[in-house]
């Protein structure tokens, strides 16, 4: 059972995650405990977006195992929107993490997988950012149906005369019009 919690402020938020980016938590440990803290006090907008893979117990256990690769892989909530080209000990991992909001694959690097990962998943919050602002004012809410379908969306337009999906439809009758 997961307990609500009151979203931070989105320039905080965003302020947080540009530490991650950064590396300026000191350690891949503390930047997956930080990013996973963050997804559960994410701006309102961007939880549709954002989740974690498993329950924040279970997460938390994978750090306290060492097992850093694996919990940065359930930084990514929808696993299938998640790719990782190299093995743990390459010298190069390549993550990549499918955005429909964005309609682009945002990619990260690391000599780990962990540290691919989390550079993935704070590029792909910094370019929404980047795209629809601090406040995220200009994003448009998907469903999980969307992303099983093309990048197009439906415009469902109501009023008091007609009804529009997707094409002009013949105005109603209006029983107060002459």
């Amino acid at each position: 059972m997961s307990v609500y919690q009151e979203p931070l402020d989105a320039v905080l938020w965003f302020k947080r995650v540009e530490l991650i980016a950064n590396g300026v938590l000191g350690s891949v440990e503390n930047s997956l405990r930080h990013a996973s803290h963050l997804v559960a006090i994410a701006p309102q907008r961007l939880r549709p977006l954002i989740g974690l893979g498993v329950d924040p117990e279970s997460f938390e256990e994978l750090l306290e195992s060492g097992d850093f690769d694996t919990a940065a892989r359930h930084l990514v909530a929808r696993q299938r929107a998640l790719s990782i080209e190299g093995e743990a000990g390459a010298s190069l991992v390549r993550a990549t993490i499918r955005c429909p909001a964005l309609d682009a694959r945002v990619h990260g690097i690391g000599d780990t997988i962990a540290k691919a990962v989390l550079n993935a998943w704070t590029s792909r919050l910094l370019r929404l950012k980047a795209r629809y602002g601090e406040e995220l004012s200009g994003l448009v809410q998907r469903s999980p149906a969307d992303d099983r379908q093309s990048s197009v969306f439906l415009l469902v337009k109501r009023s008091r005369w007609r009804t529009t999906v997707g094409e002009e439809t013949a105005p109603k009758e209006d029983p107060g019009r002459t």
